[in-house]
């Protein structure tokens, strides 16, 4: 039987695509907010406020990014990484709310 080679080793590339996973969503939040910008005009403050909560919700993701990506790059080394979901519920109650918002607008509109 053939000898299997050990895969090399991931030292943070791991955390390295998550890191820009979480760009792409952060960037995409960003865009949505300037799209409900968009409707200011027509809509006054309903439009203001799902698009601050959407820059809000972007924001606290792009400040705890770097402390994760570090703690993650560290844990992978280690083989030991403590799970944290605190951003990606916040993040899914943020896009449910959104969502919510959008259907509302919607329907009354």
């Amino acid at each position: 039987m053939p000898e299997r080679k050990r895969p090399a080793a991931d030292d943070g590339l791991q955390a390295e695509r998550t890191l820009l996973a979480w760009r792409r969503t952060i960037l995409a939040m960003i865009v949505c907010s300037c799209f409900f910008l968009r409707w200011v005009p027509q809509h006054h403050w309903l439009a203001v406020a799902p698009a601050a909560l959407c820059l809000l919700a972007a924001a606290v993701a792009w400040l705890r990014l770097r402390r994760r990506y570090d703690r993650h790059v560290t844990g992978i080394r280690a083989e030991a990484i403590a799970s944290g979901v605190t951003v990606n519920l916040l993040l899914a109650a943020c896009v449910t709310a959104l969502c919510a918002v959008e259907l509302v607008a919607i329907l009354v509109w």
